[in-house]
């Protein structure tokens, strides 16, 4: 496998050098590169936004009428995440031809970080996971290693963006920078299972519902300090 691995690997670097003199190519890498680059400005200047208006509302409490600021701590989200969890997933989800479940058991180590993003860990391992393709004898052993090592368990990084969507909800958008396998570890599976996470489980955002029960306020905005999440309530 490892060489097969090296082989596709040089063939696309081969393809890449081959491209890099093709001038459309150049003008496509450039177009994305802008596209990447305006897509960040614009993510830099609604967190300004959402930092400048909660500031002002810290100046001026009594222009912000009926409205009202909850404030969440690391610990609180965790343990909202914990009451939401276990939370059991079809192991399809992460891959097709996967059988079986997955259990997302554990969310800590949550660390707010700039643009409103946090970091945190997802703890989850498989439940009579099977792997169901076609796969090449010299390899059924490796394929059983990966279906234990995900059984015994799954750590995974991830990078959270939140925002408060049009219909009032906390929307979170992940993104796995690192797999990592309690036992059996491999970096070629755990990057294969990184980039399905992302590609499928990841691809759409989660949305959380943080109204308050028996109160007509819904939240309005958001921004993330050093030590708190800071949600802003009104009618």
């Amino acid at each position: 496998m490892k060489a097969r691995s090296l082989g596709l690997l040089v063939l696309w670097a081969f393809a890449s050098a081959g491209c890099v003199t093709d001038p459309a190519t150049r003008m496509r890498q450039a177009e994305k590169e802008n596209q990447r680059l305006t897509q960040e400005l614009g993510e830099t200047d609604r967190a300004l936004q959402s930092v400048s208006a909660y500031t002002e509302e810290l100046r001026s409490p009594g222009k912000a009428g009926r409205s009202f600021t909850m404030y969440y701590s690391p610990a609180a989200l965790e343990q909202m995440a914990s009451q939401l969890l276990p939370m059991r997933m079809a192991a399809r989800n992460f891959h097709k031809q996967l059988q079986g479940e997955v259990i997302i058991e554990r969310i800590s180590d949550v660390r707010f970080g700039p643009l409103n993003t946090l970091t945190c860990r997802a703890e989850m391992r498989g439940d009579n996971i099977r792997y169901t393709g076609s796969v090449p004898k010299a390899y059924q052993a490796e394929v059983r290693k990966f279906q234990s090592g995900v059984a015994a368990g799954v750590v995974a990084d991830l990078v959270v963006e939140l925002s408060i969507s049009s219909e009032n909800a906390l929307v979170a958008r992940a993104n796995a920078t690192r797999t990592r396998l309690k036992a059996n570890s491999n970096s070629q599976a755990e990057g294969m299972l990184r980039d399905a996470m992302n590609e499928r489980v990841l691809r759409l955002p989660f949305a959380f519902d943080l109204t308050i029960q028996g109160g007509n306020a819904v939240p309005r905005r958001m921004v993330l300090t050093a030590n708190h999440l800071a949600v802003t309530y009104a009618p």
